[in-house]
């Protein structure tokens, strides 16, 4: 196979040589070379260009120029006119005669088709037309999204198509046509067909079905098919809907053919549902069934107008179609898409009231539409209406009462009404409401929930558009049960005149609760026919309306006409007022309040000018009845006080369940009446009083409002407290509250601590003027009490996790408090006249000094610390104090019971008389006689000296001064701490006589005044006008308190205590005699109670903790109990010393006493004396003194700081120097002027050491090993930032010597960088400075570390 392939290469090669050389010599004998181009090398060579290309070569690659505009435009022209004379002389179909000429091209457009355009290539009439373009105008706007029906490559087939018919056809334009016309007669009908199948898969669904379709022929469509919507009665009508093409005539549209043919009603809707060149099926459906809705409801209108002959309802009952582009009948302005039919129910009727009828375009069903009617009722009527048109006229009847009934419920649901069409009646079938139409409707007044309004409605004659009304008004009784049936009582018809609207009641019988209301002129009135203006409501019912709202108003007021006849209150009835629009009822006699005086009660009538009742507000649920009062007994400050009458409003709500104007009104107005019976009775009396009240008093008080129901009263130096007393009927007692008013506002009232004994004194004696007296006598003391801290504190004792209260203020009574300190020390604190208290030892039984109170403890030394306070004026009037430390008197129980009884008057007579026309109110410019026989003399009493003369004016302790325990036992009335003075005096002391200037002297109990044995008289004015404080004298009571605002109670008071005092005299100790009361003024149990600086102290040295004098002195003797314990657990030996309260107790190289300040009692002093005079110098025993006075035994008075500073003395001397000496740093920090540090000795365990113990325990350990904490701060701070401050554990090694800091794990949230530091510190001084044999290195190892010691910038610990 190769060689044959070889060979015939071999061939082709010869052959060609062959051929090339019979060319050349035959074909090319002449031919020559072209001589050198020499010119057209010149040009390139010189030039650079080759000009003398051959023209040819230009003329076959380069286009010409086109031709220019003119020339093209005068072409064109010229071809316009070959196509005009060829369209003229052409046979031209009808159906192209939209063409237009233009551009040299013919343009044929068949609208909803095609269009075309064409030209011809010459003007020979022989050249045929050629077809440029070809465009289909068939589109589906509603299913084809768009997007063109037909395909790119389906236009150039017809192009080609038509092209070949125009060029072979004789008749070319009218063959173009057919074919194109044929071929969008098909486009069409698919398009109708596909718009079919999309409406039934979308909207219509079984409404419409595709009878028969025969593509690019005709579509058969079938419409409210009744057996396809569910109708199986009798033939179902099937309605159809045909389109198809002519095949007669291809030239014309789709036609339309309708079976059943369309009414000839309305040629304009038969019109549009012959069309189809919107290309819509649903379009052209629903003409279809637009048109044939129109003619059911022109069958339907028919019978309806046979129903209702009258011609003024002719122009209602009519047909709506409301079509945007050629309405048929318009009524009203609103346009819809459905043909309707507006019936008038009941005239006058507005739009909203009529009924619609309308025709479904889908399934050919007649649709109602009704304005609050409810769904299932129209359900039926469409059934029912369907099946037979005539079923329509029993159906409108029935609208006509559900509408009466309605228009009543609109007239009246801003009403307070509850309307319902049926009612539970336990009587209906015999009770007259049972003969009443089925039609009616029951309107319950809710206010009134035993009445109800009865509205029948009737049919009207011959009128079948109108109803008729009859009002009724029924009553009923409560039902046994909620849920169950109540029975009617009466039941009568309202007049017809309902301009005089006036109750109906029998001749010769009361009006009842259920009386009628009138009635209108015709028996059936009918709503006015009259037409209603634009936007006026025609469904309100006025006379419903009115009688509603009248039996709303008015019968409240019989409801409570009745109750006040059966409680037999004499009134004038209702009354009418204000021009007619309200009504009141007015109570000729209030009747007689019991528990107050036929006096008072008289006094009370007399100013009573009116009292009427009267109902307020929208909701008539709110009686208001008014009183009006004159001559007032009182005038307070008030601008509104000072008419000549004045008018009291009370007001009272109904409840929902109680009947308006029912028994409930009756009984509360009754209960304030009595309230103010009861106040008026004491004003009364106070008023009374007021000519002859103290002029203390009426400086110290004011009456601010008098309302017959409340009393305020104003009181104070600034009138900045207030006092308000009322009756309160439901506890049947006195109800007192207090308050603050003008500057003091929002403050709390000093007398809110004794408010319910106030309360309590003043309801068994409601007296205003002694009430003014107490408050006048408790003032000052209790805002001095008020003071003293009562919030309770931790580590008060070594329970550290336990609160105890500072102080616990105990009202016992009205004027006696009790001070309960810390749980264990209790103060007694009776307030009495002439600005002076009795304060004693609580702890004491005030029924025999032998015995004290549970739970508490004496206090040693109260005595004495309290004569410190007392005025020297006093003092130099009062007997020996050692009188007072006697032993008390022997009375027994039993003869201090007779002694009392002895005091007191007998119950049936008045200690004090009564003058002449007052009520309870007795002279007060002479001392009441009888007070002489009521008390007899005590043979015991008279031969034993004893304190026990009952708060004689004559005693030589004061004018209140009565150790006597029968005088201060705790009972609310103030009287009760002193010689009774009856219930009936009006505003005498209720302490006793204090003053010379008191028109009433006490007695002794021989008979005679002022004639105890031994007991010096009363002279000189009362002790607290002369010093305006007492307390002992010192001089740095002047002196100022440095950083005072640490302190929890830092007071701003600057009062200090006297300092022209003599020096108190040494008192013998006596353990009861505390229990004798100590007589003070109330500047000075001011001075006692008030926040001060500790006196005899330097500002350096005393804490910056502030505490009354009261409080320091307590704490003593609480740090000095608990150093007595603490010596009994601690390894100290306790020395035995024969003076009173003085503890001695010594360690190895130390004795110690300790004992109360002689000077002021208020600071626990240690004095000590060391066995080994020459190892301690004087001023480090002073800095020992010192620290223990301030810092240890000092507020706050804790107990495990004494824990830690007894271990501190037990230590060896020369560690207890060195502990010493950081001491003076602490109380002398300006001494280290060349230190950056201060330092504080912590005695117990601050909040912010390392967790080694429990915050507040003792924080100094002496074993083997000594452990104690120091706080450092620093000394220099920038102004806005608190000075750094960190907590430095030190442990002190004995058998070593080194001082380090002790390695206790620190806090996770705590910085490291301080310890770090501190510790590296004492380090470097321990290898610097190596401990000798026998001294201490504590000191010199923490001055180093104040002295080195330096935080980097910025870093906390």
């Amino acid at each position: 196979m190769i060689s044959s392939f070889l060979d015939q290469q071999a061939i082709l090669f010869v052959d060609t040589a062959d051929r090339l050389a019979s060319l050349a010599r035959d074909a090319l004998v002449h031919a020559r070379l072209p001589s050198f181009a020499i010119p057209y090398a010149i040009d390139v060579l010189t030039t650079g260009s080759y000009p003398r290309l051959p023209t040819c070569i230009r003329d076959k690659i380069i286009p010409p120029d086109p031709i220019t505009k003119i020339e093209k435009q005068a072409t064109l022209h010229q071809l316009n006119q070959i196509l005009r004379h060829r369209l003229v002389t052409t046979d031209l179909p009808p159906q192209l005669a939209n063409l237009t000429v233009a551009n040299g091209r013919v343009k044929f457009r068949v609208e909803g088709e095609f269009e075309a355009t064409l030209t011809v290539m010459g003007d020979d009439p022989d050249v045929p037309w050629r077809l440029l373009k070809l465009e289909i105008l068939v589109e589906d706007k509603e299913t084809g999204d768009g997007r063109a029906l037909v395909h790119s490559m389906q236009i150039n087939f017809i192009h080609q198509l038509v092209q070949s018919r125009l060029f072979a056809d004789e008749k070319p334009l009218q063959d173009m046509y057919n074919c194109l016309h044929s071929f969008c007669l098909s486009l069409q009908l698919e398009v109708l067909h596909s718009q079919t199948l999309m409406l039934i898969r979308e909207r219509w669904g079984d409404l419409v079905q595709v009878e028969r379709y025969h593509a690019g022929k005709c579509l058969s469509l079938s419409v409210w098919n009744q057996q396809v919507l569910g109708k199986k009665i009798g033939i179902a009508s099937v309605h159809k809907v045909i389109i198809k093409i002519d095949e007669n005539d291809v030239s014309k549209p789709l036609q339309i053919f309708h079976d059943p043919p369309l009414p000839a009603s309305d040629s304009k809707l038969v019109e549009r549902a012959m069309k189809i060149d919107h290309l819509s099926i649903e379009k052209l459906l629903i003409d279809s069934v637009h048109a044939r809705a129109h003619q059911k409801l022109q069958e339907l209108k028919t019978i309806l107008r046979g129903f209702n002959a009258n011609e003024n309802c002719r122009n209602f009952w009519c047909i709506e179609m409301f079509q945007k582009s050629a309405p048929l009948l318009q009524i009203s302005s609103i346009e819809t898409a459905l043909p309707a039919i507006v019936v008038p129910i009941l005239e006058p009727c507005g739009n909203s009231e009529c009924l619609h009828i309308f025709v479904d375009l889908h399934s050919g069903m007649f649709q109602f539409m009704l304005y609050g009617l409810d769904q299932a009722t129209l359900d039926d009527m469409e059934k029912s209406v369907n099946d037979d048109m005539k079923r329509i006229i029993p159906w409108i009847q029935q609208l006509k009462f559900w509408l009466g009934k309605q228009r009543c419920k609109q007239s009246i649901k801003h009403l307070p009404t509850i309307s319902t069409e049926t009612l539970q009646l336990s009587n209906y079938s015999t009770h007259p409401i049972g003969k009443l139409s089925k039609n009616k409707l029951f309107i319950k007044l809710t206010r009134l929930p035993q009445y109800y309004i009865v509205v029948e409605l009737l049919e009207v004659p011959n009128e079948p558009t109108q109803l008729s009304y009859k009002y009724y008004f029924m009553s009923v009784n409560t039902a046994d049960r909620e849920d169950g049936p109540v029975m009617a009582l009466l039941l009568q018809q309202f007049k017809e005149n309902v301009q005089d609207l006036v109750l109906r009641t029998k001749p010769g019988k009361p009006t009842r609760a259920g009386t009628k209301r009138k009635l209108s002129d015709d028996s059936c009135p009918v709503e006015s026919k009259k037409a209603k203006r634009s936007g006026e409501t025609c469904a309100f019912n006025k006379v419903l309306a009115h009688f509603v709202a009248m039996c709303d108003t008015n019968m409240p007021f019989v409801g409570l006409r009745l109750e006040l006849s059966n409680l037999e209150i004499p009134h004038q009835g209702v009354q009418v007022e204000g021009d007619g629009f309200s009504h009141a009822i007015r109570l000729l006699k209030i009747p007689p309040c019991k528990g107050i005086t036929e006096e008072t009660q008289k006094a009370l009538d007399r100013c009573l000018l009116d009292c009427t009742f009267r109902l307020q507000g929208r909701n008539n649920r709110t009686w208001v009845a008014e009183l009006v009062f004159a001559n007032c007994p009182l005038n307070g400050t008030s601008t509104r006080e000072q008419g000549p009458s004045r008018h009291v409003y009370l007001t009272y709500e109904n409840l929902l369940s109680e009947p308006v104007g029912g028994r409930k009104v009756v009984e509360m107005f009754l209960n304030d009446w009595n309230s103010i019976a009861r106040l008026y009775e004491c004003v009364l009396e106070f008023a009374r009083s007021l000519p002859d009240i103290p002029a203390h008093l009426n400086i110290f008080s004011e009456v601010r409002v008098y309302n017959y129901r409340k009393l305020i009263l104003c009181y104070g130096t600034t009138k900045g407290s207030s006092i308000s007393i009322q009756w309160n009927s439901i506890h049947q007692k006195f109800h007192i509250s207090l308050g603050t008013v003008g500057p003091n506002s929002g403050c709390s009232n000093c007398h809110n601590t004794i408010l319910h004994q106030l309360q309590e004194m003043f309801n068994k004696t409601p007296n205003v003027v002694q009430l003014l007296q107490v408050l006048f006598d408790t003032q000052a003391p209790l805002n001095a009490i008020n003071k003293l801290p009562t919030v309770p504190m931790l580590g008060l004792t070594q329970r550290t996790n336990t609160a105890y209260q500072c102080f616990s203020i105990l009202p016992q009574s009205s004027t006696h408090i009790r001070l309960a300190f810390r749980n264990m020390y209790c103060i007694d604190i009776y307030c009495r006249s002439r600005g002076v208290v009795a304060i004693r030892d609580g702890a004491y039984s005030l029924f025999d000094n032998s015995k004290l109170v549970e739970g508490f403890y004496p206090a040693p030394g109260l005595k004495t610390f309290l004569n410190m306070f007392v005025d020297s004026n006093q003092d130099a009037r009062r007997r020996s104090v050692n009188e007072d430390d006697n032993p008390p008197s022997p009375i027994g129980g039993d003869m201090m019971d007779s002694l009392i009884s002895q005091l007191q008057p007998p119950p049936q007579q008045q200690p004090f008389p009564k003058q002449p026309g007052t009520s309870g109110a007795y002279p007060l410019t002479s001392p009441p006689t009888s007070y002489h026989s009521t008390v007899s003399q005590s043979p015991s009493m008279m031969h034993t000296q004893s304190p026990g003369n009952l708060h004689a004016a004559s005693s030589p302790s004061g004018a209140l001064r009565a150790p006597s325990p029968a005088s201060f036992v705790p009972t609310p009335p103030p009287s009760s701490h002193g010689i009774s003075i009856g219930p009936g005096a009006s505003f005498a002391s209720p302490h006793g006589t204090l003053d010379p200037s008191s028109p009433y002297t006490m007695v002794s109990p021989s008979g005679r005044a002022g004639n105890w044995p031994g007991s010096p008289q009363v002279s000189g004015p009362s002790p607290a006008t002369r010093l305006p404080g007492m307390s002992p004298a010192n001089p740095s009571l002047h002196s100022p308190v440095t950083d005072a605002s640490h302190s929890p109670r830092a007071g701003t008071s600057s009062q200090t205590m006297p300092t022209n005092m003599p020096p108190p005299r040494k008192l013998p100790q006596r353990s009861w005699a505390a229990s004798i009361p100590t007589i003070l003024t109330h500047s000075a149990l001011n001075i006692l109670l008030l926040p001060s600086p500790t006196p005899g102290l330097v500002p350096g040295l005393a804490g910056s903790y502030l505490c009354s004098p009261l409080e320091r002195f307590l704490g003593s003797v609480i740090m000095r109990r608990h150093l007595q314990r603490i010596i009994q657990q601690e390894t100290l030996q306790l020395i035995n010393s024969n003076e009173p309260g003085v503890i001695m107790f010594k360690t190895d190289a130390l004795k110690c006493r300790v004992a109360l300040s002689p000077k002021t009692n208020q600071t626990l002093q240690l004095k000590v004396t060391p066995e080994n005079a020459g190892q301690w110098k004087p001023d480090e025993l002073q800095v020992l003194e010192k620290f223990f006075e301030t810092r240890v035994a000092g507020p706050p008075f804790k107990a495990n700081t004494l824990i830690a500073f007894t271990k501190l003395l037990g230590a060896p001397t020369h560690i207890l120097r060195d502990c010493v000496h950081i001491m003076k740093l602490e109380l002398f920090p300006d001494q280290a002027t060349q230190l950056k540090w201060n330092v504080q000795f912590c005695l117990t365990i601050p909040p912010s050491a390392p967790p080694i113990a429990p915050p507040g325990t003792p924080a100094v350990v002496l074993k083997s090993k000594m452990l104690f904490f120091l706080q450092l701060t620093q000394k220099t701070s920038v102004p806005p930032q608190e000075p750094v401050s960190i907590i430095v554990p030190i442990i002190y090694d004995m058998a070593s010597g080194t001082t380090q800091q002790a390695d206790i794990p620190r806090q996770q949230n705590s910085s490291v960088a301080a310890p770090m530091m501190v510790s590296n510190i004492l380090k470097r001084f321990a290898e610097m400075n190596p401990p000798r044999q026998g001294e201490c290195t504590i000191f010199a190892a923490v001055r180093d570390l104040m002295a080195n010691l330096t935080l980097p910038p910025g870093g906390r610990p």
